[in-house]
């Protein structure tokens, strides 16, 4: 029987017209399956409604596999086991919310996912589930898997689901797609990284009652830095060359942060710098940093635009080291506050804006006095705010290079810097630059 036989009579049923071509039917149904991508339920309906007739449609979903979705599916079923997910905090009209978001695999390939509506669940990599009436979206050229107030998610045996290997070979999975952590920020799904090991730890975590092993830290090529978290003992030292095969980008402390498997960590044979060329600053702009969502040890050229208030001298709580308000920490009340230097500045580089935290070595650098000094002129001008004058006066309209981790957040970038350095200007340099450039 062909696979279209039985829709093509239940649809010539409910026309219940004898003059209706059967072929015609066969062939629009095929047509709108085939071509366009609508479910079968989908263009049942539709052919129906030409010829003046409803036909009733299972609500139940279309199964299918990562492969076959597109972004016209709005109502599909998969098996799949999940290969990354994380816990997101969301805003929703104006109240917090968590969702679930990762990758998902099967057989035929893997695919992003996002579940609107966690509520207690939790899911953990490798777990095997069943998604029920799900919707597809397209984000970024790229199928989206969501789960929203409709869906359903029920846990399998892990049995149900060959684990997912994630290095092309045992399945007919989306290879991993080769990138430089540069372009990580913008990556969606499975990539694969040479990369240079700058710094590595080893730790044990508990997840879901089980202890694990991982070795975490930063890695770096010419292109930037990024940290890592790799699941498992690798075979990995700091100052390695590795390549990793398959791996997940996500936000982690208002960073991109990549995630991977220790299983899928080889020896690299790419021809990557020293550790003390990887190790030195990667300038980049703010534009960039905005796009990707952060970076690690980034140097940023522009201008200073205000020193915001809260600058200058600040007392900090002894006992969470927040920055009191008249004294008062809003956690443990009234207290004898720790005298701080700070500095929180705009950064304009003419691609966009971002604060920039500088902290109290770098303050006092930029001041040319310590923090000692700063009190005692406070206090001689029962005025603590004539520091935070001191640094608008010097800072605002400064071009400078500052350094440091950038994170983003619903507010936008912040870099917490790592240190500064006024830029010389040499005007006649610059324009002698621009004229060999446009000549």
């Amino acid at each position: 029987m062909d696979k279209y036989e039985k829709h093509v009579n239940e649809i010539l049923e409910a026309i219940g017209k004898d003059d209706v071509d059967r072929s015609e039917i066969e062939r629009e149904l095929k047509n709108y399956v085939e071509e366009f991508r609508l479910t079968v339920g989908e263009a049942k309906k539709l052919i129906a409604r030409k010829h003046g007739a409803n036909i009733a449609v299972s609500s139940e979903g279309t199964q299918k596999l990562i492969r076959d979705l597109n972004p016209l599916d709005k109502n599909v079923n998969l098996l799949c086991r999940v290969v990354f997910v994380a816990e997101k905090e969301i805003t929703q009209e104006d109240q917090p919310k968590m969702i679930l978001s990762g990758i998902l695999g099967d057989e035929s390939g893997t695919v992003p996912f996002t579940h609107w509506e966690k509520g207690d669940l939790t899911l953990a990599k490798g777990d095997v589930i069943k998604i029920e009436h799900a919707y597809i979206t397209e984000w970024r050229e790229q199928n989206q898997v969501n789960i929203g107030t409709r869906g359903k998610l029920a846990m399998m045996d892990k049995s149900a689901m060959p684990e997912f290997k994630g290095t092309g070979g045992g399945g007919n999975f989306k290879p991993a797609e080769p990138c430089k952590i540069i372009g990580l920020g913008d990556a969606t799904g499975n990539v694969m990284v040479d990369a240079r090991i700058l710094t590595m730890e080893l730790r044990e975590v508990n997840v879901s009652g089980e202890k694990k092993d991982v070795m975490s830290g930063t890695m770096a090529d010419e292109t930037g830095k990024v940290s890592f978290t790799c699941w498992g003992k690798a075979k990995m030292k700091e100052g390695d060359a590795i390549k990793i095969n398959s791996g997940y980008l996500r936000k982690w402390r208002g960073m991109p942060q990549l995630n991977f498997d220790s299983s899928n960590v080889d020896k690299s044979d790419e021809d990557l710098p020293g550790e003390t060329e990887l190790a030195k600053p990667v300038a980049v702009n703010i534009n960039h940093l905005a796009r990707v969502g952060g970076m690690v040890d980034a140097a940023v050229d522009g201008v200073i635009l205000d020193v915001r208030q809260g600058s200058g001298l600040v007392f900090r709580c002894p006992e969470c080291n927040r920055v009191l308000q008249k004294n008062i920490c809003r956690v443990h009340d009234e207290v004898e506050g720790n005298p701080d230097l700070r500095t929180k500045a705009v950064l304009d580089d003419g691609t966009g804006a971002m604060t920039v935290i500088l902290n109290r070595v770098i303050s006092e650098r930029l001041l040319g006095k310590s923090l000692d000094q700063c009190m005692k002129e406070a206090k001689k001008a029962m005025d603590q705010s004539i520091i935070h004058d001191q640094l608008f006066d010097k800072l605002v309209a400064q071009p400078v290079t500052i350094m440091g981790n950038v994170t983003s957040d619903e507010f936008g970038l912040m870099m917490i810097a790592s240190g500064t350095d006024f830029l010389k200007l040499n005007p006649l340099e610059d324009a002698r630059k621009l004229l060999e450039e446009i000549a």
